[in-house]
């Protein structure tokens, strides 16, 4: 037997249905850049039913990097100024100008194990391989740019490449590992502190901020001292991209 509702009770559940739809209007609106302010709805990455992947995206596992590249690519979909395209990626002493997606993140040639991190872990693709989610996360800025973990001391880094950390490199004493990370740069003839441009003096001289090599707070040198992430030519007298 069906309860009848009277008309008061049906005014207070129509007031909590419109409270619930404007919070729900306000957080989408605050989900920068992934939200209606950008004319990006949820609808237009996610599938509710009947999905290719396991997370409701309108891709398959495998290809989550694909959805994000359907707007981030020269002509995708949505115009944005962050573009990568297949030739970005980076086969290390051959070509590409960001970290590879799409790959394993297990290698042993570059020395990579799977994230200890449990976020990242949980944004690795059903074969273990890395996609653009891994280390970023589309609905959530808090960490700019939009990343899962802080990487101001390289955590994220070395999360996969744990083994370059301080504990298994090169030191100053000279034991030949791999260049030293998480060791304060010496400011000696031998270690230029701050280090010098391309044109051969102290940075920043050159008047091109992007070819500095940013050491930590402690004069300590990171992965990112000398190395970037996106937009990155290995040319130092160049401009790197944003």
């Amino acid at each position: 037997m069906m309860k009848k509702f009277g008309n008061t009770k049906i005014a207070q559940i129509l007031i909590l249905i419109s409270v619930t739809l404007t919070l729900a209007t306000v957080t989408v609106a605050q989900d920068d850049p992934h939200g209606g302010t950008n004319s990006i709805y949820c609808e237009q990455c996610h599938i509710t039913h009947n999905s290719l992947g396991d997370i409701l995206i309108n891709a398959s596992d495998s290809l989550v990097s694909t959805l994000c590249l359907s707007c981030h690519s020269p002509g995708g979909w949505v115009p944005m100024t962050k573009e990568l395209s297949s030739a970005d990626k980076a086969d290390p002493g051959v070509t590409g100008t960001s970290h590879a997606w799409d790959v394993a993140a297990i290698n042993t040639e570059r020395s990579t194990q799977l994230p200890q991190t449990q976020t990242l872990l949980d944004h690795l693709t059903a074969e273990n391989k890395i996609t653009c989610a891994t280390c970023h996360d589309p609905h959530a800025n808090s960490v700019s740019p939009f990343l899962r973990l802080d990487n101001s001391a390289d955590a994220l880094c070395l999360d996969c490449h744990r083994t370059r950390d301080n504990s298994s490199v090169r030191t100053y004493t000279g034991s030949e590992l791999s260049h030293p990370v998480g060791n304060a740069l010496p400011a000696t003839e031998f270690y230029h502190n701050p280090p010098l441009d391309v044109d051969g003096n102290p940075q920043p001289s050159d008047g091109n901020t992007t070819n500095d090599y940013l050491l930590g707070a402690g004069d300590e040198v990171r992965c990112t001292s000398c190395h970037g992430i996106h937009y990155t030519d290995s040319e130092s007298s160049t401009t790197d991209g944003p």
